[in-house]
């Protein structure tokens, strides 16, 4: 009589690395291209990402940005206590809308907190993580897209789909927010409204005397758009006109 053999044992799994903190450095400014760029001093550690500001835009960015996804601490604490104040914001200007947009959504956060405000709204979510598939699991989203809003097929997709995009704190973690922002406005409806918050209230301003659009309301204003906020703010609401692209 033989033996019996002995259970087989799975292959280990293979570990995973974790997300980097923060991408490439570079040499430019994310907005407009210009190589004229003033960093604040270092600290104790120069390894640590920094705040540059354009001097020719006046566009402040952090180098290295953080990783999309990343779960670093500084990217996360903020966010939340503005999420509350962006949806009452919102709800003010458009009470009933349809269908919602949260780029960069991650874990789903905003969208939980704006559900309070908005009960009957759709609201789906795009992030390059699979974070955003966990947040359809537990019904954060309705809709989970992976990937980035400046990619051809999710552009495609989502033409002129929803009643308001949002952008928390995205502008400042892409390598083209000029891009970024021209994407978001593609998947709103004519007469939509995009709700942006930025950390630093200094980018929302043009620098007087240059030829190109450098501050977000400039921008926002080319791209066919009525912003409805004031200048004073580190969150900017607005909306697509019918005859805007």
């Amino acid at each position: 009589m033989t033996a019996p053999s002995a259970p087989s044992v799975p292959p280990p799994v293979p570990r995973v690395p974790p997300v980097p903190r923060y991408g490439p450095h570079r040499a430019d400014c994310p907005w407009c291209g210009s190589r004229r760029l003033r960093a604040r001093p270092r600290r104790e550690d120069p390894r640590r990402s920094v705040l540059e500001r354009c001097l020719d835009c006046r566009h402040v960015f952090r180098n290295p940005p953080f990783t999309p996804g990343s779960e670093h601490p500084l990217v996360r604490a903020g966010v939340r206590l503005r999420h509350g104040l962006a949806a009452r914001a919102l709800l003010r200007r458009r009470p009933d809308p349809e269908s919602w947009l949260d780029v960069g959504t991650g874990d789903a956060d905003f969208p939980r907190t704006a559900r309070a405000y908005f009960p009957y709204t759709s609201f789906d979510g795009l992030d390059p993580t699979h974070r955003v598939l966990r947040a359809r699991a537990v019904e954060r989203v309705e809709e989970a897209f992976v990937g980035r809003l400046t990619d051809p097929h999710i552009a495609a997709r989502l033409r002129a789909r929803y009643d308001v995009v949002s952008l928390f704190q995205q502008l400042e973690r892409v390598p083209d927010p000029r891009a970024e922002l021209r994407a978001a406005l593609h998947v709103l409806r004519p007469g939509g409204h995009l709700l942006v918050d930025v950390a630093d209230p200094r980018r929302l301003f043009a620098l007087p005397g240059t030829s190109h659009p450098a501050g977000l309301r400039a921008e926002l204003v080319a791209q066919g758009c009525t912003v409805l906020t004031g200048v004073r703010t580190h969150r900017v609401i607005a909306r697509k006109d019918a005859s805007a692209p």
